[in-house]
């Protein structure tokens, strides 16, 4: 029960973060990678859900959205946030369901968390994704996705994107 509590937490908290910068720490990797192979892959398993899922899909926040985060020998990186979001389905536990098997086949470990609004669900890659989230909330369905954690300077990339 307390594990389901703290669990629900962290989803509400990091699903409500709005823009706020925030450095978490990435899972254990051997392998590092450049911005652009980062941004790719996250789009990428962003793309492969929502064509699993169907509907319409309208962005919420771009995948050049930047934001700060730690590599794992403990320097700052950044990292890519993608939100999606669409009208809810009528099945909610049938679109979890089917965020859950795309996941899977993509190789993800997936997790599910049940929020009063729904079933969330969380999938953890560390090779081609940080976290993917998608929460299937009646009305309202939504992807949150984070790259993985890249060598850079957020606030370096986003005044670069600013004068480009």
């Amino acid at each position: 029960m307390t594990a389901t509590v703290v669990l629900l937490s962290a989803v509400s908290t990091a699903g409500c973060a709005g823009q706020q910068r925030d450095a978490t720490r990435p899972t254990e990797r051997t392998t590092s990678v450049d911005a652009d192979s980062a941004q790719r892959a996250m789009i990428d398993i962003v793309d492969q859900t929502t064509a699993a899922l169907g509907g319409e899909w309208e962005t919420r926040t771009a995948p050049d959205y930047v934001e700060s985060c730690q590599l794992s020998n403990d320097e700052e990186g950044a990292r890519w946030v993608y939100r999606v979001a669409r009208s809810g389905s009528d099945d909610a536990e049938a679109a979890a369901a089917a965020a859950s098997d795309a996941w899977r086949s993509a190789g993800l470990t997936v997790e599910r968390a049940v929020d009063s609004k729904g079933p969330v669900m969380i999938a953890r890659d560390g090779d081609r994704v940080e976290m993917i989230r998608f929460f299937a909330f009646s009305g309202n369905n939504s992807i949150q996705a984070l790259s993985i954690c890249f060598a850079g300077d957020a606030d370096e990339i986003e005044e670069q994107q600013a004068d480009g």
